[in-house]
């Protein structure tokens, strides 16, 4: 009885990790998608800047994030707009 608890619990903590994983994946395209949609209306320089920094650091992000569910062997699709 004891080994089957540790199994299910080992795989409720996987499916917690891999709903984590999808919603910071959903939450990093999505706040690309406004970085991108912001450099539209934005004029300044310095703000300009700041888009530019956030957008890599998302980008950054975003990486690792595919780079940890390749190795835990996750799959998921996702679409970025260019």
């Amino acid at each position: 009885m004891k080994l089957f608890n540790i199994k299910k619990a080992a795989d409720e903590a996987e499916e917690d990790f891999r709903r984590r994983l999808f919603e910071d994946i959903d939450f990093v395209t999505e706040r690309l998608r406004q970085i991108r949609e912001s450099y539209d209306m934005t004029a300044e320089p310095e703000l300009v800047d700041a888009l530019i920094y956030e957008e890599l650091a998302m980008k950054a992000r975003l990486d690792f994030l595919i780079r940890t569910a390749k190795e835990r062997k996750i799959t998921c699709r996702i679409a970025l707009s260019e």
